[in-house]
């Protein structure tokens, strides 16, 4: 089960480890995740058979700007060795744009699913906030356990039209509407010969 401390860190988190099996698809289990119930968290790594839940990054910085103002650096103080080559005392100013990255607490919480013999095996493991700890334990939860068969999906109710037969009730089946009309217009025949012959 998860505990219970609580970590003092930028984002309040708890340890999370937990371990299960159950009867539904291992596919379902992660697709099922409904991490719109979790506001802030976001999946940022995702496999067949696990995914990794980690909180969203407030600022869009990532490795990619940060190794790109590195270079940068390094290029201005390159630049500048041709007035004086003591500008490459700074060269350490470099790795400044990582120091963000290498500080930044940003929990990771993994959940896996895998099939074995017939029957799925959960295991989730990492650091989560209260909101996505109190989350997973009543998903989990609802998971069937082991040997116990996925219930049924529910299928709507069959209309009574098609109780009936298939048909509305204001209409017809095509066939009986021309047999009607061909019935119809036997009779006006038979009526029209009879008054010829009184006549």
């Amino acid at each position: 089960m998860r505990g219970q401390e609580t970590t003092r860190r930028r984002t309040p988190t708890v340890p999370y480890q937990i371990a299960l099996r159950t009867s539904r698809p291992a596919r379902a289990v992660l697709d099922d995740l409904d991490l719109e119930r979790v506001p802030g968290i976001a999946v940022a790594e995702r496999g067949a058979h696990y995914l990794v839940l980690r909180p969203e990054r407030r600022l869009r910085y990532g490795a990619d700007l940060a190794a790109g103002l590195g270079v940068a650096i390094v290029l201005i103080l390159l630049i500048l060795t041709a007035v004086t080559p003591v500008v490459l005392a700074g060269l350490p100013l470099a790795f400044l744009p990582a120091l963000p990255l290498i500080l930044e607490h940003r929990p990771d919480l993994a959940l896996s699913a895998i099939e074995e013999e017939g029957t799925t095996r959960v295991t989730a493991h990492g650091q989560a906030s209260a909101d996505l700890a109190e989350y997973l334990d009543r998903y989990l939860e609802t998971l069937p356990p082991e040997g116990e068969p996925e219930p049924p999906e529910e299928t709507p109710p069959e209309s009574e039209d098609a109780e009936d037969g298939g048909y509305p009730h204001d209409e017809e089946p095509a066939d009986e509407e021309a047999a009607d009309e061909a019935v119809a217009g036997e009779e006006l025949v038979d009526s029209e010969a009879r008054m010829d012959w009184t006549t």
